[in-house]
């Protein structure tokens, strides 16, 4: 059975496609930047920018795009060799909104009617750069989710359960002069969610199974974001960093022991959590080259008092790089949210060529630090692993006007038939509404 919880999560890694115009006759009138002018080093296409250049023997323009307004949708499918519980293909699919059409608006969704990510902030003139700030965090799968473990699926713990945090706040938010763009901003939010958790037994899980109580849940959320990227024509970053925060805050009101023989305690119905990123883009020194960058990002995170339904959750599938999705961690190689976990870092390392304007290849290595689950003498316990993976990715323009990414991962650390090592490939389609 496919773990549904999965797909909505994966919807979050959405990428903001920046739309590539079909290519058409130019007109030779110097309106346009040209990409490659005599004389002049070559610059790479920054997202938003309109260029005219020469492909294969024709003139082609890309005219400028208006990022403060954009609809996409997002779909793919990440493979996994071999296979986690019974399949080994997970599909995910998203719609995703952005609006900033003033310093004074923001409004980012991310659904797919199950899930929905949803991030409303509003200003005045007269409050700026304070703002009020709407949310809402739903997951509501009509399918049973099952975790794994050392890559099998736990089917006696397979249970139906989803979430509705519905959120309000205030913030602060303030366009930063360089890089200049509409997402390079600095913001500050603190968010209260009063929200509910709901829970059922489902056909495979086991009779010794205590489910959760269905409880009202209070989440209070402090986020910090400093966007510093300027992003190029594919929206992958390209120069500056990105870097922020969450410290966040949750309590259950009805709580008890819970999971096989009530195994898992129910006293401590608070939990609390932080984590941090950093992602960065350069040209390679010496080279002085805008085809060739160097791309690096860390991401970190630990908990006290989490468990399968307010823990971190990461893992590999697709990568985001928009102004929010950046800030959430992937681990290349593993399969979608594969690790609940109390405390993780990972580092990744890229390097990344522009053979031509829309077409970008890299490989990339990374390493990974996780508390996850084990077995051990015959029960389940905790413990400190260290995963690597090598991969390769090529992100490129597509037909009608889409962006298409293949991604293969090979991860030394996740546990696969008993034995360490397994294969994952991602092939990701955006495309604008």
């Amino acid at each position: 059975m496919l773990p549904l919880s999965f797909a909505p999560r994966a919807a979050l890694f959405l990428l903001p496609l920046a739309r590539l115009a079909t290519p058409v006759v130019a007109d030779g009138d110097g309106t346009l930047r040209a990409l490659e002018a005599p004389g002049e080093a070559y610059r790479s296409p920054l997202a938003g920018e309109g260029f005219y250049t020469r492909v294969f023997g024709r003139d082609v323009t890309v005219e400028p795009r208006d990022r403060r307004r954009v609809s996409a949708w997002d779909a793919g499918l990440v493979s996994i060799v071999p296979r986690v519980g019974d399949v080994n293909t997970f599909p995910f699919a998203s719609l995703y909104l952005w609006r900033r059409p003033d310093e004074d608006t923001l409004l980012r969704v991310v659904t797919i009617g199950l899930y929905n990510d949803i991030y409303y902030a509003k200003s005045t003139e007269s409050l700026g750069p304070f703002e009020g700030i709407l949310t809402l965090n739903s997951f509501t799968s009509p399918a049973a989710q099952a975790e794994s473990l050392e890559g099998e699926q736990i089917d006696d713990e397979e249970l139906y359960w989803g979430n509705i945090r519905p959120g309000v706040g205030l913030g602060y938010r303030k366009s930063l002069e360089w890089p200049g763009h509409q997402d390079n901003m600095f913001a500050l939010s603190l968010i209260g969610e009063p929200g509910f958790l709901y829970f059922d037994s489902a056909h495979e899980t086991s009779p010794a199974y205590i489910e959760p109580q269905d409880t009202f849940e209070g989440r209070l959320r402090l986020l910090a974001r400093l966007d510093l990227l300027e992003r190029n024509l594919l929206e992958l970053p390209h120069r500056g960093l990105a870097t922020g925060g969450e410290l966040g805050h949750g309590y259950r009101a009805d709580w008890d022991d819970w999971g096989i023989h009530g195994r898992e305690s129910g006293n401590d119905p608070d939990y609390v959590y932080v984590t941090g990123y950093i992602v960065g883009s350069c040209q390679v020194p010496f080279l002085g080259n805008d085809r060739h960058h160097l791309v690096g990002s860390f991401h970190g995170g630990v908990g006290d008092g989490l468990d399968r339904f307010s823990g971190l959750r990461i893992g590999g599938g697709p990568t985001g790089e928009d102004y929010e999705a950046i800030s959430r961690a992937t681990i290349p190689g593993a399969t979608l949210d594969e690790f609940q976990t109390e405390r993780y870092a990972v580092a990744i390392a890229e390097y990344r060529w522009e053979p031509i304007f829309f077409t970008f290849l890299s490989v990339r290595a990374s390493v990974a630090h996780v508390d996850r689950e084990r077995l051990r003498d015959g029960g389940i316990e905790r413990q400190d692993d260290v995963l690597t993976s090598i991969g390769c990715r090529i992100t490129t323009g597509f037909v009608f006007s889409t962006r298409l990414q293949l991604d293969y991962n090979y991860q030394t650390g996740v546990l696969r038939d008993g034995d360490h090592g397994g294969h994952e490939v991602v092939l990701h389609l955006s495309g604008n509404l």
